[in-house]
């Protein structure tokens, strides 16, 4: 669930990984209006762990100041964002993995359709000589 692994970040974020319940509602509110990449990124990484719970997992602890991650929830945090580097976009589905060999196509250059001659690399002296003309 995605709000779970928002929560996991926001509770990292802070410098003793606690919050008050109003202060998580807070910066919830204010993540969840900063935009789609806020939203694109927590649904990545939600997708990678469907089952999760950070409560049964023990990744979080509530009480009656707040809520805290522990270090298991820190470490699963930082594993979860190390898979595959959280800024790449969701592995393509299988079916549009396997394309069909495509054609080259170039934009803005002119191709020549003739063949050039073969020059050679070091003209021979006798080539690089004016040819004689005779006078008019």
């Amino acid at each position: 669930m995605s709000i779970q692994v928002a929560i996991l970040k926001i509770l990292a974020s802070h410098v003793s990984g606690r919050a008050t319940l109003d202060s998580l509602k807070h910066d919830l509110a204010i993540l969840s209006s900063s935009g789609d990449d806020w939203h694109a990124r927590i649904k990545r990484l939600a997708s990678r762990v469907p089952e999760l719970d950070i409560f049964s997992n023990r990744y979080v602890l509530r009480d009656v100041e707040g809520w805290e991650i522990t270090a298991a929830g820190r470490e699963f945090l930082r594993a979860l964002e190390a898979v595959t580097q959280d800024n790449l976009p969701a592995a393509p589905l299988a079916e549009s993995a396997i394309r069909e060999e495509g054609k080259l196509i170039v934009v803005g250059h002119r191709f020549r359709n003739k063949a050039r001659p073969q020059r050679d690399p070091e003209p021979s002296a006798a080539v690089r000589r004016r040819p004689f003309r005779e006078p008019r």
